[in-house]
């Protein structure tokens, strides 16, 4: 009768036939491994706020907007600026009025035209509405 060949030889340490079953049960490892690490990668991916805190648009919040909107977005109390993790205030605004209002400056906030590059602005919206969206 015909005999499948075998892929894997027996345990080299014990000598223990496993009869493919240590195959078979690393492959499932191996998926299931996969599989979690595929979700973590799409889940941070997915989800800009997660991402808060890196990167160069980062580091332009925190040294020019985190002292007074604060660096969890929700703002300093007693300066009554607006909670940027609310979605609601959020889906109020445009893009192009949260750019002018960094540019040109809204209020009591200073504009920072001079101070940033238009690239910079842009990528401080981006940031900024990635608050909008923490649950």
């Amino acid at each position: 009768m015909y005999q499948q060949e075998r892929l894997i030889d027996p345990d080299p340490v014990t000598g223990y036939d496993y009869g493919g079953k240590r195959e078979t049960q690393m492959k499932k490892s191996l998926f299931i491994f996969i599989v979690f690490a595929l979700f973590a990668v799409l889940t941070h991916a997915s989800n800009p706020a997660m991402a808060q805190g890196k990167g160069p648009a980062a580091k332009v919040y925190t040294a020019q907007c985190a002292k007074c909107h604060s660096e969890n977005g929700k703002g300093i109390a007693s300066l009554q600026p607006p909670d940027f993790t609310d979605a609601k205030w959020q889906a109020s605004r445009t893009n192009k009025q949260f750019t002018n209002g960094i540019a040109n400056g809204i209020g009591v906030m200073p504009g920072f035209k001079g101070a940033l590059k238009p690239a910079q602005i842009a990528a401080l919206v981006t940031y900024v509405r990635a608050f909008g969206k923490k649950k």
